[in-house]
């Protein structure tokens, strides 16, 4: 699964706001600094220099992405020691909620919707737009609640997008599902891999749900409904939660997201996947700077700007087949049949992240008592 990143030189003009040419990890050239007023190249602030900057994320693919490709030249530049807040995304934010005092981390990976939660709570603080430069080159929905951000800021920046789709074993299946009512084949019932109601692709899910069966965002009822039909034989939030019983048998089909898909093929899983002809669902993956964080928040946005700049994303492209968010940044036709790139933007569908915070309360209520229930009779 990890390949060498083949990075194309960046232009000249990407070399004037890139922070550095990531030369300590053979990914560029020559170091240009930051590029912030005040900043001498190698000289971070003084209040930087010697702390900690934590990164509260994931484990695995990206954890070691951060480790990669960013952290060893952001700490060159600014002198900081990075640490990790490793876990779950909602065990992660209820720290951010319980020790919001003394946050445990500087800056917050999270889907879309978190990042809406997130400043609704307090949690989390906006960003000068001057302070990631590269944002404006990120497509509109790489801005989670961009509408609602103050003038001159942004909420929060997504740094790759992975798609929800649905994976299949080919020995076992016949025919390749083609369509997210494919789910309820006879043939997958007993043997299917779903989202748990409390997994970030369940509002996608329940509104496509709806709308292919006469309702919509203001009739959900046929989605629990229908819903309630399925037989899933595991119900899940990670992909390892599942990838043994594809091995086993016991799981045909599954929903999940397509890196972790590809990254199961690399390692040898019988796994193919499709996306959905509804489409897929698009999943912005983001980051957001912490509000009562002890590192200044213009150093704190560095980090973001690095990376959505672009030798960055190609890299994380290329290395775990994320799909990039920085829309002037070109893939080789090999790279974009791995990851959710460019070129098929358009296979998939974005759901306002506003609107699936103010819903999810109710909606995860509805499937405890609705839909999971008749789950646990059959």
């Amino acid at each position: 699964m990890r390949q060498k990143p083949r990075c194309r030189p960046l232009k000249r003009s990407g070399r004037r706001r890139f922070l550095q040419g990531l030369g300590a990890l053979g990914l560029g050239t020559a170091a240009v600094g930051f590029g912030r007023p005040g900043w001498a190249q190698g000289s971070p602030p003084a209040l930087v220099k010697g702390t900690t900057f934590t990164v509260s994320t994931w484990g695995g693919v990206t954890q070691d992405a951060v480790k990669n490709f960013v952290q060893p030249e952001f700490e060159r530049q600014t002198g900081v020691k990075f640490a990790f807040d490793i876990g779950a995304q909602g065990a992660r934010y209820n720290k951010l909620l319980a020790q919001r005092a003394n946050p445990p981390a500087d800056v917050f990976f999270s889907t879309d919707e978190a990042v809406i939660n997130g400043h609704r709570a307090g949690v989390l603080q906006a960003a000068s737009q001057k302070s990631i430069p590269y944002a404006a080159d990120v497509h509109d929905w790489a801005l989670p609640g961009r509408r609602a951000a103050p003038p001159g800021t942004v909420l929060g920046v997504a740094y790759a997008l992975i798609a929800y789709v649905i994976g299949y074993n080919p020995q076992a299946v016949k025919q390749a599902p083609a369509s997210w009512g494919d789910l309820w084949r006879p043939e997958f019932q007993g043997k299917l891999a779903l989202a748990a109601p409390g997994h970030t692709q369940m509002p996608s899910l329940l509104i496509t749900t709806a709308e292919m069966n006469g309702g919509g965002l203001r009739n959900m009822d046929p989605a629990f409904k229908k819903l309630a039909e399925l037989r899933p034989v595991k119900l899940t939030f990670f992909f390892t939660d599942w990838a043994a019983l594809v091995k086993t048998g016991d799981a045909v089909a599954g929903t999940e997201f397509d890196y972790y898909l590809q990254g199961m093929k690399a390692q040898g899983f019988p796994i193919e996947w499709v996306v959905p002809k509804e489409k897929g669902f698009g999943s912005p993956q983001c980051v957001s700077l912490v509000k009562g964080s002890q590192i200044p928040a213009d150093v704190a946005a560095a980090f973001i700007n690095l990376i959505v700049s672009p030798t960055v994303q190609e890299a994380l492209a290329v290395q775990t087949f994320q799909g990039i968010t920085n829309k002037t940044v070109k893939l080789s036709t090999e790279a974009q049949a791995k990851c959710t790139c460019g070129a098929r933007i358009d296979q998939l569908r974005f759901f306002d992240p506003v609107v699936v915070a103010d819903n999810r309360p109710q909606w995860t209520e509805r499937l405890n008592t609705e839909v999971v229930p008749n789950w646990a009779r059959r």
